[in-house]
């Protein structure tokens, strides 16, 4: 007689079972943590599920829960948050904002909801934009623009890819700009590489921002405490700012520079240093430098507006003087220009 014959039960009756269960918690697995079988757009289309995804630090299935938002009479208006979620132990649900709206041609060198634009990576060529720090933006073409330029934000966590990011940004402004009926005749491209962003770094002895005898925006000797962020002058678009005290941006980008020229508000201006000028006040404006259309801009900060009146605080004119002369020279302006 077989030992225990009586106890044993068949392999069948526990294999389908754990076979089943295995199964259950797979497709589980895929439908709650994945994007297998998941739509391929969000956002009433404009937003690729892939693209997306690619952006986030983490894997997740991505929704658009609430859908999109859209401006009345504005197809190129609209908010949708993209959500990453997961059932995973550990995971939290993570958000990207993609915005559509009109900004001044200027908006990214004006400070506001915009990050320095001494701390983002811009780019131009196959699109015009700029990425850092989980932001970034694309400019739409200038046949999108009624009474403002059009622009695609994107808001990311900080850990996001911002090759990804300026990816995602520029498929969401083609899709936009052709169910606006603005796009251009080719799609935009998105850039392959970004350029690194400047770390900060002291203030150096007879320099400011890198640039030789550039007048301190700020008391006299308080250089010696300042620290700034200086981008490498390997672009059209130059920026540098000084922690607290002022921000510095120079562009001759093509792109930005027709967007600021369509802006209401842009006028000719009071001549800095001799030169003439149009812009939007006396620090936001363009001038010519050796043919090319050149915009200067400067923000002040909180620490030199504090020291104004104070023995040796430069006044704004001549901090501006200071740097159109003196930035400007490499960018073939000529001192003084009328």
């Amino acid at each position: 007689m077989a030992r225990g014959s009586g106890s044993r039960v068949p392999r069948s009756r526990w294999i389908a079972p754990v076979l089943a269960f295995g199964i259950l918690v797979t497709a589980a697995h895929v439908w709650l943590n994945t994007n297998v079988l998941a739509s391929k757009d969000v956002c009433g289309g404009l937003v690729s599920t892939a693209a997306a995804e690619a952006v986030f630090p983490a894997t997740g299935r991505i929704s658009d829960r609430a859908g999109p938002d859209y401006r009345p009479g504005d197809a190129l208006g609209f908010k949708c948050t993209v959500w990453s979620s997961s059932v995973l132990p550990g995971s939290a649900d993570e958000h990207l904002l993609i915005w559509g709206s009109r900004e001044r041609g200027d908006f990214a060198f004006t400070g506001g909801r915009w990050r320095s634009p001494a701390t983002v990576s811009f780019f131009s060529g196959g699109v015009t934009g700029a990425v850092g720090d989980g932001q970034g933006w694309i400019l739409l073409p200038a046949s999108c623009t009624r009474s403002l330029p059009a622009i695609i934000e994107g808001h990311a966590p900080e850990r996001s890819d911002p090759v990804a990011l300026a990816r995602l940004l520029t498929d969401v402004a083609n899709r936009a700009a052709v169910r606006a009926g603005c796009a251009g005749d080719r799609p935009m491209a998105a850039p392959r590489t970004l350029s690194a962003t400047p770390t900060q770094r002291a203030v150096a002895d007879g320099t400011l921002c890198g640039v030789s005898g550039l007048v301190f925006p700020g008391a006299d000797g308080g250089n010696g405490k300042a620290r700034e962020t200086a981008q490498e002058h390997t672009g059209p678009t130059w920026a540098c700012e000084v922690e607290g005290h002022a921000t510095y941006a120079v562009t001759q980008e093509p792109q930005i520079l027709a967007a600021i020229a369509a802006s209401p508000g842009y006028a000719e201006q009071p001549r800095p240093a001799g030169r003439r000028v149009s812009g939007f006040d006396t620090r936001h404006v363009v001038t010519d430098c050796a043919g090319t259309p050149t915009y200067f801009s400067m923000e002040l900060g909180r620490s030199y507006t504090s020291a104004l009146g104070t023995p040796g605080t430069p006044p704004p004119d001549e901090l501006f003087r200071s740097f159109i002369d003196l930035v400007g020279k490499r960018y073939g302006c000529s001192a003084g220009t009328p």
